[in-house]
């Protein structure tokens, strides 16, 4: 997908199927033109995952076309995979965020996440709707050893499986000197926070970063597909860059076409 510049917001998004499936049950939409992008990552297999990511995002689209809040747009997004669905096979996380200037909100439901990032370092917005988040939560297990458990991609909500359907919401800002990166947990699965940030900090453009991000998921096993969203505000670079500020003038440097 080749990144636009819109009005005040650079992006750039990528989807892989990974090295282990042949086919991609991830969906995207940027949409520049509302503020939105959202990563939908589908469950069910073949002709079930990827039509639930599909029709989800297609809903969410045209409820925020129509006016809808982000978190009414959700609903809408539930209800088409429920209704399109023969049987609790046909399912699909998603991650949504929708700008008005440079304020955003993010909705998510499973397991696809928000982080924001910066030159300091990378922080997840969001919140697992997952069953490792659940027991960090309780206590019962450290978030160093969620990375790897065996039960790490059991999720506890996601589209198409219950009405009414809870939703994870949180807002907040984007500056010059920051990144908001949406993704599937094809891509946290295979790379850590810190390794995602050293990708964020050397990449030159917005596009060159999402084809690293996904390149190194695929390199570190690529065990599922590998979707990823990366938003900015255009920064206008000094005349001399000094080391410390190679991430903001160069990462959020206005993109080619």
């Amino acid at each position: 997908m080749q990144p636009t510049l819109s009005a005040s917001l650079d992006y750039a998004g990528q989807s892989s199927p990974g090295r282990r499936r042949s086919h991609n049950e991830d969906a995207l939409v940027c949409a520049p033109a509302l503020g939105l992008w959202a990563i939908a990552d589908g469950m069910g297999g073949h002709q079930c995952g990827e039509v639930a990511s599909s029709l989800a995002l297609a809903a969410l689209q045209q409820a925020i076309e129509n006016g809808e809040s982000l978190a009414a747009a959700l609903h809408h997004a539930n209800q088409a995979v429920l209704e399109a669905s023969i049987d609790d096979g046909m399912g699909t996380t998603i991650v949504a965020a929708l700008f008005e200037g440079n304020d955003f909100e993010l909705a998510w439901v499973g397991d696809s996440r928000a982080y924001l990032v910066t030159s300091r370092g990378i922080e997840q917005l969001t919140r697992d709707h997952s069953w490792v988040q659940m027991m960090i939560d309780a206590g019962e297990l450290r978030p160093s050893e969620a990375h790897s458990h065996a039960w790490r991609n059991i999720i506890l909500r996601c589209l198409g499986r219950e009405e009414p359907l809870e939703i994870g919401t949180i807002s907040g800002s984007l500056n010059t000197d920051e990144l908001l990166l949406l993704c599937s947990d094809g891509l946290t699965n295979e790379l850590t926070d810190a390794q995602i940030h050293a990708s964020c900090t050397f990449a030159d453009t917005l596009e060159h970063l999402v084809e690293q991000l996904v390149d190194q998921a695929n390199h570190h096993g690529g065990r599922d597909n590998i979707s990823c969203i990366v938003i900015g505000r255009p920064a206008v670079a000094p005349a001399a860059e000094s080391r410390g500020r190679r991430f903001i003038n160069m990462l959020l440097k206005p993109l080619k076409s």
